[in-house]
């Protein structure tokens, strides 16, 4: 099992100053870690058929579910993840994180309950 890291973090960018044409404004604000992997999970890019879209939305519904900071996926449920990673384009620098976290996921060794 993967483990993964669904709280937010603080990215940060740069936008135009208001108050100054030409200047720019160093900003922070709140990444959406959970809102981003829904996102990718379900992007054109992926080309997803039918059966592949029921799939993705297990895997959504399940991470939307989770209360907690972390969720456990299986190796399947991971790799569904990581070939969304893989496969879409245009990240920029504040997703690094996101994306950090997806591919250097903690593999987990759970014990089946008896």
């Amino acid at each position: 099992m993967r483990k993964i890291n669904l709280k937010d973090y603080i990215a940060k960018s740069k936008a135009p100053d208001p108050m100054k044409l030409g200047k720019l404004l160093d900003i922070e604000y709140p990444y959406p870690v959970k809102d981003s992997i829904l996102t990718l999970l379900f992007s054109r890019e992926l080309k997803l058929n039918g059966a592949e879209l029921v799939k993705q939305q297990a895997l959504a519904l399940k991470i939307e579910a989770c209360k907690e900071d972390e969720v456990l996926l299986e190796d399947a449920e991971w790799q569904r993840l990581k070939l969304a990673i893989d496969t879409c384009t245009g990240f920029n620098r504040q997703d690094v994180e996101l994306v950090t976290r997806i591919n250097e996921a903690e593999v987990v060794e759970v014990e089946p309950k008896k």
